[in-house]
Formats: C-alpha cells, sequence, structure tokens
C-alpha cells in the first residue's frame, strides 16, 4: 500500500540527515520542487493560515506571520502543489485545497513511500490538529516519526545559525517536546516510532535499518553512509557556551530517554561567556531579511509566475 511519512521535530534536529539518508532508498521520496529549503512543503502550517485557524492555536497566541497573510498562504500553498504536479488545477475552496490537495501530493509521490518533513510544523499545534484530521480521512498508509535531540545541543546549534537566545528559547523547545508527547498518546504503536538524534549518529545503519523495518521497506546499504558524529559534541567544546537547563525542561528530556548526566552542561556562565555569547547583529540583520523576502518578496514573484503560466 502507498505510504507517506511525516518526520515530526524541532528544527535543529537532525530532519535533515534523518531525509536525505532515508531518501537514498529506492522507494522512498519527498517533492520535488518546494519554494522553501530542503524540500520542506510547510503544508499544514500554510493550511492553518488559509483556513484561518484559531489565534490561540499557535504557539504565539497568534496566527503565523511567516508568509506574510493569508492570501499569500494560499500562493505559496498553490505553488508547491503546481510545482509538484503541474496539471493540478486548485479548487475554490479552501478546505479542499489543503486536504484534497495534499491527497494528491501524496498519490503523486507515494510510490511506494512518501516522506515529508517541515520542522516548523511540530510547534503549531494548530497544524497538528489538521494532520490528525487528514490521517481520520486517508486510506494511505500513514507513519509518523518523532525525532528529537538534547536540548543542550538543540540550543547551542540554534544560536549558532539562528543567533536566538539559549536561556529563552529552551523553553520553546520544552512547548515543543509536549506538542510530540501529545501525538504520541493519540497515535497508535504501529504508526508512530520515536527516535534519538544521538542513537541514530551512534549506530546510523542500524538505527535507519529500523527506522525502514518500521515504514514497511527493505533497506539498502548505501543508507546511513553519510551520517557523521561531528555534531553531537560542538557545544561542549565551547566554553562560552553556559547555558543551564531549567528544570522543566530537563522533566521533558527524560521522558524521552535523557539521563542527568547528559543534561548537565559543566561550563559555568561568567561575564565574558555571557558576552560571548550575545546576539550576533548581523546574523539577526540577515534573519530579518529572510523574513522580509518571504513575506513580501518571494510571494510577489510566485503570484507573477502564476500569473505568467496562465497566459501561456
Amino acid at each position: 500500500m502507498p505510504t507517506v511519512v511525516l518526520l515530526l521535530s524541532d528544527k535543529r534536529s537532525g530532519s535533515t540527515i534523518l531525509q536525505e539518508e532515508l531518501c537514498k532508498h529506492s522507494g522512498i521520496r519527498h517533492v520535488d520542487y518546494s519554494p522553501h529549503t530542503y524540500f520542506e512543503t510547510h503544508h499544514w502550517l500554510k493550511a492553518s493560515v488559509v483556513l484561518n485557524r484559531p489565534d490561540a492555536l499557535y504557539s504565539g497566541s497568534k496566527q503565523y506571520g511567516g508568509y506574510g497573510s493569508r492570501e499569500n498562504a494560499r500562493t505559496y500553498l498553490v505553488d508547491t502543489l503546481k510545482g509538484n504536479m503541474p496539471d493540478y488545477e486548485p479548487p475554490e475552496s479552501d478546505e479542499d485545497l489543503v486536504f484534497e490537495g495534499w491527497e494528491a501530493l501524496c498519490q503523486t509521490f507515494a510510490q511506494p513511500v512518501f516522506f515529508e518533513k517541515s520542522p516548523q510544523i511540530l510547534a503549531e499545534w494548530c497544524a497538528l490538529s489538521l494532520i490528525m484530521e487528514w490521517v481520520r480521512r486517508t486510506d494511505l498508509d500513514v507513519k509518523i516519526i518523532g525525532l528529537v535531540r538534547n536540548p543542550l545541543a538543540v540550543q547551542y546549534s540554534a544560536h549558532e545559525l539562528f543567533s536566538t537566545d539559549s536561556e529563552t528559547r529552551q523553553f520553546g523547545w520544552l512547548n515543543i517536546q509536549r506538542n510530540l508527547l501529545s501525538i504520541q498518546s493519540m497515535l497508535p504503536s504501529d504508526m508512530y516510532k520515536l527516535v534519538r538524534y544521538e542513537d541514530i549518529i551512534a549506530d546510523p545503519k542500524q538505527s535507519l535499518a529500523d527506522l525502514c523495518d518500521f515504514i514497511g521497506v527493505e533497506y539498502e546499504d548505501e543508507i546511513g553512509s553519510a551520517v557523521h558524529t561531528s555534531s553531537k559534541e560542538k557545544w561542549m567544546a565551547n566554553e562560552s557556551y553556559t547555558l543551564q537547563l531549567d528544570r522543566s525542561v530537563v522533566q521533558i528530556a527524560k521522558a524521552f530517554g535523557y539521563q542527568d548526566a547528559e543534561l548537565v552542561n559543566p561550563h559555568k556562565p561568567t561575564a565574558a561567556t555571557i558576552a560571548a555569547m550575545r546576539p550576533n547583529f548581523k546574523t539577526r540583520t540577515r534573519n530579518r531579511i529572510t523574513r522580509f523576502r518571504d513575506r513580501v518578496i518571494r510571494p510577489v514573484y510566485l503570484k507573477l509566475k502564476a500569473t505568467r503560466a496562465t497566459r501561456k
């Protein structure tokens, strides 16, 4: 039976390497096109905005603003669908666009397995609730993988890439993982599998073979060959990284099998280390430019592209 695999994780938790390795399999595919990075569709987060889901269901208690507007979110949604299915005709109904469009995308790429990961989704219950509704409706075989990583490593990686404040972001991690625990409790064991980033890099071949078995495909030898351990202890090598996890974060991490010793940062904060880990102005400026591009410039470009395609 055609199978759809959804990977749910926080950002900076290893979703990209997991996608790259699993999609080496001859029977597993991600989409061919996305206006976003790493072939992520963002489908269910865009759907939440398009369907005007209640603000209370979003992580910030207000509608996700990353697409700029509901109109832009629909533009992104249609562009992704038509970019992968050129003959697809978007329905006028937003509800049909969301559910029938996704079903069509799954039918196109589940030959036999369609793989999708969009790390933005796990933070937003509005998107997760739509996924659960689609799972109820579809006749496809659905497998959901929950991916977690040590919160100390996640916050360090996020700071290095996005210049986020680790002290604050750890609570975002907490809320995201609470969502994952909720999803885990709502799904039968044959539909959901939890994996830890650390276990994958410790024994990539066996971990990925186990995932292939869960998905329902035979393991192929090339899978796992490019997994490396270089990022595992990066945070421990940087003495300026002194985040001490809040006890509430430790509690959630232990629910995923992490031990106390893994959640202790030996580096203690000083005035110098605190100054060294302050948000970087250049990185933050680059992030603001990226947000402006995604909210304003790219939607305009996609609308112009769609108009030109209609005229041909």
